[in-house]
């Protein structure tokens, strides 16, 4: 008979493996970036992006993924010192071009979601007129 927690563990270190491949998959078959292929997985399986991106990350570094170095826990600018009066250095051109296409990713897909919505609302607008030549016909009010 198999020890629950040894189960437990499997299916942990196999939704992370799921995970990462259905992360890599989307990317490679979608063009999207990470944050939005985690954010997709999250709504396809209900998990929360930020599960689905530490299970993500965790596996990557397990099949050691060149990945960006973790900031030190504390490190964000809100665990500074009052007055504080550190700069931080300007970010290398990566950073930036990397921030910009995330950016530019996250406004196509929303612009999308906004052109789908909007043809809903057409289809609804047609279907309500529809109805209301039926009701006219039917003589309802």
């Amino acid at each position: 008979m198999e020890d629950a927690s040894e189960s437990t563990s499997e299916q942990r270190g196999n939704i992370g493996n799921e995970i990462f491949d259905q992360v890599e998959k989307l990317m490679a078959e979608e063009g999207l970036s990470r944050t939005n292929a985690f954010q997709r997985l999250s709504e396809m399986t209900g998990r929360r992006a930020g599960t689905v991106a530490a299970n993500y990350y965790r596996v990557a570094r397990q099949r050691g993924a060149e990945l960006q170095p973790r900031a030190p826990r504390g490190s964000r600018s809100g665990s500074r010192a009052k007055g504080s009066t550190r700069r931080r250095a300007a970010a290398p051109t990566g950073d930036v071009d990397a921030a910009l296409k995330r950016a530019t990713d996250s406004i196509q897909e929303l612009a999308a979601l906004v052109r789908n919505q909007q043809r809903e609302i057409d289809d609804l607008r047609s279907q309500t007129e529809i109805i209301d030549k039926l009701r006219s016909l039917v003589g309802e009010k």
